[in-house]
């Protein structure tokens, strides 16, 4: 049958109707799934914490450990307006930090922007604490933090902090986790009050803490949102407060603080979510090892640290609450005690055997029941009334870190104290140059007179002798060891009284009177 007749033959059901298609003799292209790919030219980022070692170096200034604060006692900030928060941290004589959230920039995702202040601190708390801590980490190997910023992988940043295990969660919406809780850490801002005590004058810094922005890497949805990221790139600009707290160029020339601390490795081994408590105590701890070397906290103030005022009011005027809270306190110390490298005591005195942890005493009390141990160790089945606050709150307990970390700590002490002494004998060497290249300047005739004569040592000498060297009260205080008011109270209370001998002599060393 032709071409022809199969035209004519419209019938489908007929056995000589043929259908003519085209294109059959092109070579057939096969068509894979849609894969996700890694992406390329990723921009450079810094290697994952704790790669070579099992500690890092950590700022542990002011801010740092007074957001952590915040972070933490979420329920303690105080309502400035309607549905608006902030949290105060005094750190010092006349010094403090405000906190705010500041979830209305420009370039936050509306979900954040939406999102209520209290919902906030309520949801991210302790894991906003842990990655601030991760930021204060990075923040301390930059040489002028705020000027570099420090770029992360989320998916590193993930195995870094030990979060979101679950396999529930595929690795797109774990990023997409990290994502959130990093814009999260970049609402907080502070605004820091401290005086310059020459000039007695009050200075207010505003600063965000971290600047964070991120990079989502992955397919478009139909709204044009990265809906499932294969990687997010996670950029962290510290923000301006660094200049004054963690600047070891100003801190050496005596201009700024340069504070730090290390934080191990185990400290994110403790699950946040099923050891909330824990997490938040190793946290405070380890930040405020610099500042505590003793390692010896009351309960109380542990606490006051770490949990919300109301609920060590309430510990104390409802007894079963506080039974439950020491019940929780005690875990917490247990988990703890076994991360390895951490070591607890309780002190003989103020924590007896009865207020101590079941897993601290020894097998023959901590297998009775708890009124047969009670009537051994107390002489009653029952607690003492108003135990909680006139016993365990005063107990100390003593927390011991790793003997690696405080031998590299007395390291970098011992460093930061010779470098010091370095930069004290070369500014007193350009003092000596000044002073003898401007012998007709009055304050060097001053100085001249006096040291050729041999009189006992005043304020006014002193101060007299400081500024024509030109060194600041600060200076002069950080060489003595002293603080920037004790010099002034020497210069001006004590200026026609003669400074007491072990004073004078180290006086007159570092001022270069002979």
């Amino acid at each position: 049958m032709s071409i022809g007749d199969n035209k004519k033959d419209t019938n489908p059901q007929s056995a000589s109707y043929e259908v003519e298609i085209t294109g059959l003799n092109l070579p057939q292209v096969a068509f894979a799934s849609k894969q996700f790919r890694k992406p390329r030219n990723l921009p450079p980022t810094k290697p994952p914490l704790f790669t070579h070692k099992q500690y890092e170096m950590t700022a542990t200034s002011a801010p740092i450990i007074s957001a952590t604060s915040a972070y933490l006692k979420h329920p303690d900030w105080n309502e400035y307006s309607n549905g608006r928060f902030y949290f105060q941290k005094p750190f010092g004589k006349g010094r403090y930090i405000e906190f705010y959230i500041l979830n209305q920039q420009s370039h936050h995702p509306e979900y954040i922007c939406n999102q209520a202040e209290h919902e906030i601190l309520a949801r991210y708390g302790v894991m906003a604490a842990r990655l601030h801590a991760v930021f204060a980490t990075y923040a301390a190997m930059q040489t002028e933090p705020w000027k570099e910023p420090f770029v992360l992988k989320g998916s590193e940043l993930i195995k870094t902090l030990q979060v979101y295990k679950t396999k529930k969660l595929t690795k797109s919406q774990k990023l997409k986790a990290i994502t959130d809780l990093a814009l999260v850490v970049g609402t907080l801002g502070a605004v820091i009050h401290w005086y310059e005590g020459e000039l007695n004058l009050c200075v207010k810094e505003r600063s965000l803490l971290w600047v964070v922005s991120v990079q989502e890497y992955g397919q478009l949805n139909l709204q044009g949102e990265v809906e499932s990221p294969c990687e997010v790139v996670i950029r962290v600009q510290p923000g301006l407060w660094t200049y004054n707290f963690l600047n070891l160029k100003g801190e050496r020339e005596r201009r700024s603080l340069y504070q730090y601390g290390l934080i191990p490795k185990q400290i994110f081994n403790i699950d946040p979510h099923r050891q909330k408590l824990a997490a938040s105590l190793c946290l405070y701890i380890i930040q405020n090892s610099r500042a505590h070397k003793s390692g010896v906290y009351t309960i109380e103030n542990l606490l006051s640290k770490v949990l919300p005022a109301e609920e060590i009011e309430r510990a104390i005027a409802d007894r079963r609450y506080g039974w439950k809270l020491k019940e929780s306190v005690d875990n917490a110390l247990l988990v703890l005690r076994d991360t390895p490298g951490f070591k607890i005591e309780f002190d003989d005195k103020t924590y007896p055997q009865w207020l101590r942890p079941v897993w601290n005493l020894p097998d023959d009390l901590a297998e009775i029941p708890t009124k047969e141990r009670n009537q051994r160790l107390l002489g009653s089945k029952w607690l003492p009334d108003h135990y909680i606050v006139n016993h365990w709150f005063p107990a100390l307990v003593i927390f011991k870190l790793p003997a690696t970390i405080q031998e590299h700590l007395d390291e970098l002490a011992t460093h930061k104290a010779e470098t010091g002494q370095r930069i004290t004998r070369r500014k007193a060497r350009k003092s000596d140059k000044l002073l003898n290249a401007n012998q007709g300047d009055s304050d060097s005739e001053f100085l001249q007179n006096k040291t050729d004569q041999s009189v006992a040592l005043t304020g006014a000498i002193v101060q007299q002798t400081r500024k024509a060297i030109r060194m600041s009260q600060t200076e002069l205080a950080h060489a003595m060891g002293k603080s920037q008011s004790w010099v002034r109270d020497i210069e001006n209370k004590l200026k026609d009284q003669v400074i007491k001998p072990k004073y004078a002599l180290k006086l007159k060393t570092i001022l270069s009177i002979s």
